[in-house]
């Protein structure tokens, strides 16, 4: 998975994500999904959501790819899916504020649309209903087939 030239142009790399960089993870996670779980579930509880994100940060780390993302050498995201048995799955964007906009989650979208394009199967993802990065799943022609209190599943295929 290579950025194109106009993200690196802009200041943006890629890094594989090391056993080593769960405190950061932890951190730009909260970051970005504390105010939805306020929203949905009462609030946000450092020592709940540490032993949920511990397992999740295994699961990601045996993951097909699971990226770092740094904007001018700084930390500021982390993407990452699952390429299994007939379809993608696993699909995570997580990206700081100051990374939003600027095309990184554009470029996410298209690098797993068109894996499922050329070998012929459906992504799935969740999201909470609140965000707005539905729109950008919904731009890349991912529809919602469920849902929950909390969040829309969504397919593309």
């Amino acid at each position: 998975m290579e950025l194109p030239q106009n993200l690196t142009q802009n200041g943006f790399t890629l890094a594989d994500v090391e056993k080593t960089d769960f405190g950061v993870y932890f951190a730009i996670k909260r970051e970005c999904y504390e105010k939805y779980v306020d929203e949905y579930f009462g609030r946000w509880v450092d020592d709940v959501a540490v032993e949920k994100n511990t397992d999740a940060f295994s699961r990601e780390l045996e993951q097909s790819e699971f990226k770092k993302i740094f904007l001018h050498g700084e930390l500021v995201g982390f993407f990452s899916y699952d390429e299994r048995d007939g379809e993608i799955g696993g699909v995570t964007i997580q990206m700081l504020e100051k990374a939003r906009g600027k095309g990184v989650g554009s470029f996410c979208m298209k690098h797993i649309t068109e894996i499922a394009d050329s070998k012929n199967v459906p992504i799935f993802l969740k999201v909470f209903k609140s965000n707005p990065a539905k729109n950008l799943y919904e731009r890349f022609g991912f529809k919602v087939y469920d849902e929950s209190e909390a969040h829309y599943q969504m397919r593309y295929n």
